[in-house]
């Protein structure tokens, strides 16, 4: 697989400097921004029931949800992402799949911190198998003199434009008296929720923590796109730290903790190794194999995902994962990104799409034309969403193209 055309640099201009713009606006294009995907890959397979030999297309992410589908033996695994620094991130994960030794040696790479071997795998196995691009990126040296491989060496999963802000998010809340180390004591779900009621929450009701949340630049800080605040701010009224409050006490009360990685990570807790079930789905022992073996069919492209789109034949792919791309879209360019889905999908093709908010992000626009095909059961959507141990988005939808 060629992929030096996927790591094509771009240069970012910023047109203003003040503080409010900094922090509200300034998106590090070509910086980590995620190093896990916040999406539940049980319930992707789940709502795709994936063929072999299936032609996917998703957003790149933090890459979790795509090696994951390796599981079903696809095709081709399109990952598009804008940020080389993601698509870097996804190039290492498959290649460790692929080159290093053994399970426990992925497992200790990708999922245990404070691996100083890992260095050694680094440079063993890793660096020569990479691209060019993604060899840049990793050999890049940070502010303290360090290349960038080292956080394979010290927690992966603390890397990260968000996870820094989550970290810095969960030391505050801790200075108001949060104790999310009983959590992590928690035997069951009253216990869990008991917890949550007398130690944490307490602390996001305090006046200032809600201060916080009305404040944008936090919110960026945290990952909410502006339409994703204004649709939280419609569906509660102008008010969005109830809402954020709810999905947190979802995530960390509705799903055991010891099950569920999503909330071992935002309670600071790491990957729990010795519970096959509680590491994402890519990291399990059983799924292995055939990722390892089906590896190489992961393909990163560094463009937005409308003009690679374009570049594919019609009726060729069999599923979109667009995770929350929508939220950040304008409607008009909704309905071009949906032309070019529908041009591309096969017949049965299915598009999975989570939002923030709790309606569906797609203009009705979309459906208006003859051409388009498409349905979904919104008791089976709401069914996945109830499953979903992230917990922190207000809504999931499957669409089928008809046959």
């Amino acid at each position: 697989m060629n992929t030096k055309a996927y790591f094509h640099s771009k240069t970012t201009i910023l047109d203003s400097f003040s503080a409010s713009k900094f922090f509200a606006e300034l998106k590090p294009q070509h910086k980590l921004i995620q190093s896990q995907t916040w999406a539940d890959s049980h319930i992707d397979l789940l709502a795709l029931n994936l063929k072999p030999a299936a032609n996917i297309v998703t957003i790149a992410a933090g890459a979790c949800h795509a090696l994951a589908y390796l599981s079903t033996k696809p095709a081709a695994i399109h990952c598009v992402d804008e940020n080389p620094a993601q698509l870097a991130l996804l190039e290492i994960k498959a290649k460790a799949l692929m080159h290093l030794p053994d399970y426990d040696a992925v497992l200790k790479f990708l999922a245990q911190p404070h691996q100083s071997d890992n260095l050694k795998r680094y440079q063993r196995h890793l660096r020569a198998n990479l691209s060019e691009q993604a060899s840049h990126y990793w050999q890049k040296r940070n502010l303290f003199g360090r290349p960038r491989y080292y956080a394979f060496s010290k927690n992966l999963q603390e890397h990260g434009y968000y996870n820094t802000s989550l970290r810095g998010l969960r030391f505050l809340l801790s200075q108001l008296g949060a104790r999310f180390d009983k959590l992590q004591q928690a035997k069951d779900l009253p216990q869990q929720n008991l917890i949550f009621e007398q130690t944490i929450l307490p602390a996001l009701q305090n006046k200032y923590f809600q201060f916080l949340m009305q404040r944008r630049f936090v919110l960026n800080r945290l990952g909410f796109s502006q339409n994703q605040i204004t649709r939280l701010k419609n569906a509660n009224q102008e008010e969005i730290s109830p809402i954020l409050i709810q999905r947190l006490r979802r995530l960390l009360c509705d799903f055991s903790i010891s099950d569920n990685h999503f909330a071992q990570q935002v309670i600071g807790q790491t990957y729990q190794i010795q519970q096959q079930q509680s590491l994402p789905l890519y990291l399990q022992k059983e799924v292995f194999p055939q990722l390892r073996q089906y590896a190489h069919r992961v393909h990163p492209h560094q463009q937005r995902l409308i003009d690679f789109l374009q570049q594919q034949s019609a009726q060729s792919i069999d599923a979109f994962v667009l995770q929350d791309h929508l939220d950040y879209l304008h409607p008009d360019h909704i309905k071009t990104l949906w032309q070019e889905i529908n041009r591309c999908s096969a017949p049965g093709a299915k598009v999975l799409i989570r939002s923030l908010g709790t309606q569906l992000p797609l203009p009705q626009i979309v459906f208006q034309s003859t051409e388009t095909n498409w349905k979904t059961n919104s008791l089976h959507n709401q069914a996945l969403q109830n499953k979903d141990r992230c917990a922190l988005y207000g809504s999931l939808f499957v669409f089928e193209k008809s046959c």
